[in-house]
């Protein structure tokens, strides 16, 4: 219940014995008190974060936690438990995402901090250090010189992997059965958005002119000690990509064992593995003529079978080629084919380009065929206007008229 009382703002939680009250004083400081104890300052003059922060402590004083000796949930505990009993399930890129978020936030917070205490000041200073270079990706301090100011939402990605993992550990229990957090420390925080996000998007003109050139890329490859030149794999990559809209990262990890070819164009598919995939989920859709053409082209001219990659390294075929090198193939190509480069991306423009081709269809089987989870993500962050469909919108408008006799 919050209310104001002789002006000044208050909000208390839980039944008489165990109740938790905090209050602001004239300075705008809130204060928690607690049953028995003597008032302490929150250091914050955020009310949604102090009525969060009540509960937390009603919670826990009437679950009796620190009576019965309850584990302090350390960073060095909720992230191991995590890593432990979670990150395993997930694919590999949220594993590597994991691994590195893991590092950076023991390092910012400490090993040894109380997740539970993390309040508006960590969160504050971690943004701003964050967004200023003072800090790189796995939290360690950057000299002035050499510091590289990031943008909202690069920040926002580390806070939002940190309130996932508290949302986990709201519902994992240890071994005596209680939960290793009981609130979670990020809610109520603002997390930081890009005003302006830069989302480019690609077009068929800009793959029919890359695609043109692409076959003129080249490749060495290691064959008897010697070194041979020979046609890349850039025009395949760029036609799977194209036709899919799947991430390179899993276009380079396909292996023969995942494709599906047949006489029948509806029997033709490609399983995305699991391990493969940004969420840890399988997929399997049909594919187009685009990427049938491609997948003929790569049999004919490398077969294989099994755990072989379609496109492996030239330097070590048991290996992926690397998405650095296709990604210097694709630069070389843009410039024979005279493009100028996208402004914040190289593939995932693709990506956005093949979810915005296909608007029209319905969302469940854009998700299902383009391999994503939610479709507020597909919407609102690959699906971009285009100049077709606002023209449609303004020009194709129903007549809205009165009924008679209503």
């Amino acid at each position: 219940m919050a209310r104001q009382r002789r002006g000044r703002w208050h909000y208390s939680v839980g039944p008489y014995g165990c109740r938790v009250t905090v209050y602001e004083e004239t300075n705008g400081v809130i204060y928690v008190r607690e049953s028995g104890r003597k008032p302490e300052s929150l250091r914050t003059r955020s009310r949604e974060w102090a009525k969060a922060e009540a509960k937390r402590r009603q919670a826990e004083s009437q679950l009796g936690l620190k009576q019965v000796g309850q584990p302090t949930p350390t960073v060095a505990r909720i992230l191991r438990q995590y890593m432990e009993h979670h990150s395993r399930e997930r694919g590999r890129a949220g594993q590597e995402q994991d691994r590195q978020c893991k590092t950076l936030w023991t390092v910012v917070l400490g090993a040894d901090y109380d997740l539970s205490k993390y309040w508006r000041g960590d969160h504050e200073r971690f943004i701003k250090r964050r967004m200023s270079g003072t800090i790189d990706a796995r939290g360690n301090r950057v000299p002035p010189d050499k510091q590289k100011p990031v943008g909202p939402r690069t920040a926002a990605k580390d806070l939002e992997w940190l309130r996932t993992v508290c949302l986990w550990a709201m519902g994992w229990r240890d071994e005596s059965g209680s939960p290793l957090l009981l609130t979670n420390p990020l809610h109520g925080l603002d997390i930081p958005k890009e005003k302006n996000p830069r989302r480019p998007t690609a077009t068929s003109t800009r793959y029919e002119k890359t695609r043109a050139v692409s076959d003129r890329i080249t490749m060495q490859l290691r064959r008897y000690k010697q070194r041979v030149t020979v046609r890349s794999y850039l025009s395949e990559i760029l036609d799977i990509v194209y036709g899919t809209g799947r991430r390179i990262s899993a276009v380079l990890q396909l292996q023969y064992a995942d494709i599906r070819l047949s006489d029948e164009p509806a029997e033709c598919g490609i399983r995305w593995r699991a391990d493969t995939d940004k969420m840890g989920k399988e997929w399997y859709a049909p594919a187009n003529s685009t990427v049938r053409g491609a997948l003929r082209r790569i049999v004919r001219e490398r077969p294989g079978v099994g755990a072989a990659y379609l496109f492996p390294s030239p330097a070590n075929p048991r290996r992926p080629v690397s998405k650095r090198l296709v990604s210097q193939w694709l630069e070389k190509a843009e410039q024979l084919g005279k493009l100028s480069r996208l402004d914040g991306g190289l593939w995932h423009p693709y990506r956005r380009l093949w979810g915005t081709a296909r608007k029209h269809h319905p969302v469940q089987d854009v998700m299902k065929a383009g391999g994503w989870s939610n479709p507020r993500c597909l919407q609102e962050i690959y699906q971009q206007a285009d100049a077709d469909t606002l023209l449609r919108v303004v020009s194709e408008a129903a007549e809205v008229r009165e009924v008679v006799g209503q």
